[in-house]
């Protein structure tokens, strides 16, 4: 996938992203792009440890942004799927929304949320027409 660097801070982010999703720098005038995987080496310093890869190093979003809130981790994916198996359609809706982006993590965790709603809204019809019937 291509990326855009951040002049300010080095932080990979999409192509259509106009700010840095860590810094908040405008990415108007960044004009490198290219892929994660034909990156140039890097190397990174982590105080005494240097970390040497072929990517960039790309920094986790804080907790509590709109990337790390859809990437899956933390507590707001819990909930999206505890309300998905209370409320199906929120999980069709969020689900649907979330499998459109174009970020892979995003991609499979917006179907993991629409196959989880619709497995419950299967569960929920086969149980409905057996005990009403």
């Amino acid at each position: 996938m291509p990326v855009k660097i951040c002049p300010a801070c080095g932080e990979s982010n999409p192509v259509a992203a106009g700010s840095c999703r860590m810094c908040g720098a405008s990415l108007e005038k960044a004009k490198a792009v290219r892929s994660l995987k034909t990156a140039p080496r890097q190397e990174v310093t982590n105080g005494d440890r240097t970390d040497t890869s072929h990517t960039l190093h790309t920094r986790h979003a804080p907790p509590g942004s709109s990337s790390a809130v859809l990437s899956g981790s933390g507590w707001l994916m819990v909930m999206l799927v505890i309300a998905t198996i209370i409320y199906p359609f929120v999980g069709m809706i969020v689900g649907g929304v979330t499998a459109l982006r174009d970020d892979r993590d995003k991609r499979e965790n917006g179907a993991f949320l629409l196959l989880i709603s619709l497995i419950i809204w299967a569960i929920r019809m086969v149980l409905q027409r057996w005990l009403f019937n």
